[in-house]
């Protein structure tokens, strides 16, 4: 079941578009990792999907229904950019007050089990200034948890966080998802740990989805592979899978090859000698997670 469902979602600002014919999907029980450059427009597709902003153009489905309708959006907790926190009041004096914004049940007591289910103590009374950054996104995380969501929206929850702090929210993603069965999309620029929770993929570049890939998916992409181009890519592609029966390999736009399963460089080159197809370059290469995300947003920048 798709959780997230966007159709040509679009958001221009003046004569720029942020987010620009936008087509994501997330299914139930995904973390979903959204990966792109700053600017790539992650953070405006988050505040689309929560009804902080509203679309130029497109349309954007939650649980099947429209994204202004109260049924969704009564499912949705989010955490985008930086929590709003009252710095002078404590954590659980800060989740009361939202809890009570919200009309809820038993306040009190759905305060007290989510600041025990995101590690803080309900019992603590200093004011949130005086917070570690880790307890303050913690926290954040607690206000999104506030009435039950079955989908968390959050925003670079671990920027700015130290390696401990990274460590407490990555247990506390995978245990929401795990014990409470929560999707998360989850928008990071920290490649190497969003690798340890997503278990799907999102690639924005200029507003638009280059992407959308499983981990498994990716998996398979990050590993060693032949690289290969040739002056006839396309007769060079059809000879080596009729040949060596090859299944795992591409076709990049460019014309360059990649065959990623184990092939003999020498039955390669003979094959397509054979045949007439010159051989412009050939060689290994191996494929990391963060450098498959850079060329695929299209640039060697921070993401």
């Amino acid at each position: 079941m798709a959780v997230i469902q966007t159709r040509g979602l679009s958001k221009r600002y003046k004569d720029k578009w942020a987010v620009d014919h936008l087509d994501l999907q997330v299914e139930q029980g995904d973390i979903y990792g959204f990966i792109g450059q700053n600017g790539a427009g992650k953070s405006t597709t988050l505040k689309l999907l929560c009804g902080l902003a509203r679309p130029t153009q497109g349309e954007a489905l939650l649980f099947d229904r429209p994204i202004r309708d109260s049924v969704a959006r009564r499912r949705v907790g989010a955490l985008i950019e930086q929590p709003g926190l009252y710095p002078d009041l404590s954590g659980r004096e800060n989740l009361c007050l939202y809890a009570a914004l919200l009309g809820l049940d038993s306040p009190e007591r759905q305060v007290a089990d989510t600041l025990e289910t995101v590690g803080l103590s309900p019992k603590e009374k200093k004011p949130v200034k005086h917070y570690s950054m880790g307890m303050k996104q913690r926290l954040g995380v607690g206000l999104a948890l506030l009435g039950g969501p079955d989908l968390l929206l959050l925003d670079e929850p671990i920027n700015g966080l130290d390696p401990e702090g990274i460590r407490e929210m990555r247990e506390l993603l995978l245990g929401l998802n795990r014990e409470r069965g929560l999707t998360i999309l989850v928008s990071s620029h920290i490649l190497g740990e969003l690798s340890k929770i997503a278990t799907r993929y999102g690639i924005i570049q200029q507003g638009r989805m280059v992407e959308q890939l499983t981990a498994g998916e990716l998996a398979q992409k990050c590993t060693d592979y032949l690289h290969l181009k040739a002056d006839q890519p396309q007769k060079a592609a059809a000879l080596l899978e009729r040949e060596l029966h090859l299944k795992g390999w591409e076709m990049r736009p460019e014309g360059e090859i990649r065959i990623y399963e184990t092939a003999d460089v020498k039955a390669v080159g003979q094959i397509l000698a054979q045949a007439g197809v010159a051989v412009e370059e050939m060689g290994l290469h191996r494929q990391d997670l963060e450098s498959y995300f850079l060329e695929r947003m299209g640039g060697e920048n921070h993401v």
